[in-house]
């Protein structure tokens, strides 16, 4: 296999295939091995990779954080399946050869929406938004949402590498909303925080789930933080933990020391956890990139690891066909912990009206 990513992304499939390979044996007794090609964030970086993996006739590529999507389209044009990851190009929500297991910067925006009309009855909202192609029209998404249910929506743009944003969390205070969403880049999660704080604000603040990483909220304090909401991809348990969250934690125990508990590698693990979950069904003799397309296409309401169960069908969430499970849960920051609110939102029905 191949894994398009960097930093924690790759570190947490790796643990993953070191466990599988140790305690599962792998594909009929064959170890799994994971070519980790960095696109460095850049276009070139993309294409480099996308070529390589090619040459390297790699049966899937599980997929990281590619933002440009050049290599999608390079797998692409080499019918090899893109699957899992953070889904933040055009290409991996549309294509025809990704398949992903989380909802994005849409599936969380819908989700917000969702909350913040539905239960808050929220009349006034503001979005402080990067101005990033996939995340300004996450925010187009959300806005969608409330003002089909008569909610006034502000939007306010800031530069996604921005990381002081006071000056735009004022703009979108200055209409007294009753709940800020702050969706961008995990640059950008400690200055909204301090802009929030700052401006001592009364209603509801949204979060995106990257900014609920213990690095990022236990500096600032429950000051800052507690309250805030965030949106996760997989049930939160304390009592009853699931039986998928005591295998990562042994695997990262055992081989990913240092890998958040709850940051962006649980996505890379559950996206290595469900296309294993497909390659032994193929068994070791069947595995090419055609097989597990059309595995994944055939899917329906199929467990997902740490995750809403998937169906690859092309229909989850209207024009990003490439996702399986954009269902999102929502959690509450409450003295540096989290707690579940509420079961799964279908943010694609949702988002269908």
């Amino acid at each position: 296999l191949a894994y398009l990513a960097w930093r924690q992304f790759g570190k947490a499939a790796q643990a993953a295939a070191d466990f599988v390979n140790a305690n599962l044996g792998g594909v009929d007794g064959h170890p799994i091995r994971i070519k980790v090609c960095n696109t460095k964030f850049s276009a070139e970086g993309s294409t480099t990779c996308g070529q390589q993996l090619v040459e390297a006739e790699v049966p899937a590529v599980l997929g990281g954080i590619d933002v440009f999507g050049n290599a999608i389209d390079t797998l692409a044009k080499n019918d090899i399946p893109y699957v899992g990851g953070i889904p933040i190009s055009t290409q991996s929500v549309t294509a025809a050869n990704s398949f992903q297991w989380s909802g994005g910067s849409w599936g969380a925006m819908v989700a917000f929406a969702d909350h913040a009309s539905r239960v808050l009855k929220a009349k006034n909202v503001a979005v402080v938004y990067s101005e990033f192609g996939s995340i300004t029209e996450s925010a187009t998404y959300g806005e969608k949402v409330l003002k089909d249910r008569g909610v006034k929506v502000e939007l306010v743009p800031f530069p996604i590498m921005a990381t002081d944003i006071s000056g735009y969390i004022q703009a979108a205070a200055a209409n007294d909303p009753d709940a800020i969403v702050v969706l961008g880049a995990d640059t950008s999660c400690k200055g909204g925080f301090d802009a929030l704080d700052a401006i001592g604000l009364d209603g509801q603040a949204y979060f995106t789930g990257a900014c609920a990483a213990p690095t990022i909220t236990e500096p600032l304090g429950p000051a800052k933080t507690d309250g805030t909401i965030f949106n996760v991809e997989g049930p939160i348990n304390r009592t009853n933990p699931n039986p998928d969250g005591d295998f990562y934690a042994a695997a990262v125990n055992a081989y990913g020391k240092g890998l958040n508990p709850i940051g962006a590698g649980t996505v890379s693990f559950r996206s290595f956890m469900n296309l294993y979950a497909v390659l032994r069904g193929l068994g070791a003799d069947h595995i090419t990139p055609a097989a597990i397309t059309k595995a994944l296409r055939a899917t329906t309401d199929e467990p997902s690891f740490m995750g809403h169960p998937y169906t690859c069908d092309g229909k989850q969430f209207e024009g990003l066909p490439a996702m399986c499970s954009p269902q999102q849960i929502l959690a509450r920051i409450q003295a540096n912990k989290l707690s579940q609110i509420g079961d799964w939102i279908d943010v694609g029905a949702i988002y269908a009206g």
